[in-house]
């Protein structure tokens, strides 16, 4: 399937690379670390979790107490 368009009015699409947040994160509440500290995979990530701020990798822990988490398990022999 091909969509094409003749009478395009706007700019010409540029793709940059992600900048990402332009400021450190605040602070998680200590109701939401305690939050996390209750739970199996959050306790875990306290203190070892990482933002995109700038272009360099800040350390954060996370602003809310998520309810499911993707797990992402890779190896090799």
């Amino acid at each position: 399937m091909m969509l094409v368009s003749c009478k395009e009015t706007g700019p010409p699409l540029t793709f940059s690379s992600p900048k990402g947040l332009q400021e450190r994160p605040p602070a998680p509440d200590p109701e939401i670390v305690a939050a996390l500290k209750a739970q199996a995979v959050g306790n875990k990530l306290l203190g070892l979790t990482h933002y995109l701020v700038r272009g360099d990798y800040v350390r954060a822990d996370l602003p809310k107490a998520p309810r499911y988490y993707l797990l992402n398990f890779s190896g090799s022999t």
